[in-house]
């Protein structure tokens, strides 16, 4: 087990080789942050949020940002107020909020620039 305040090896998620996969959409969304000056916090913490959301699409064979939908928005929702952490205690609403917020603004980024092709 690693010590605390162990910085570890960022997860494989997705497959990083399929343009127009997830993975390629949030590093490209993550480049566009750079590129709009956003803070090094903000980009890691949308990295993060994002990145667990993935995984959980991913863990249901959603591969594409386009097989989204909003019931399947709306069941990461429910995981989110089901989740427990560690002790045992349900997420805040705030939390939750915290994991949902970068999600609506990766998908908004995403149709922003669909719309331009």
């Amino acid at each position: 087990m690693p010590w605390k305040g162990a910085i570890l090896p960022k997860p494989v998620i997705g497959d990083p080789n399929d343009p127009d996969g997830m993975v390629a959409y949030l590093n490209r969304y993550l480049d566009w942050l750079q590129i709009q000056d956003y803070s090094q916090a903000t980009i890691k913490g949308r990295d993060h949020y994002l990145s667990v959301f993935i995984i959980w699409c991913d863990e249901r064979s959603l591969k594409r940002p386009n097989e989204i939908t909003k019931p399947i928005l709306e069941r990461y929702q429910r995981h989110l107020y089901l989740h427990r952490k560690k002790d045992g205690e349900p997420l805040t609403f705030r939390s939750q909020h915290t994991h949902l917020v970068p999600i609506r603004a990766w998908f908004n980024q995403i149709l922003s620039l669909t719309h331009l092709y």
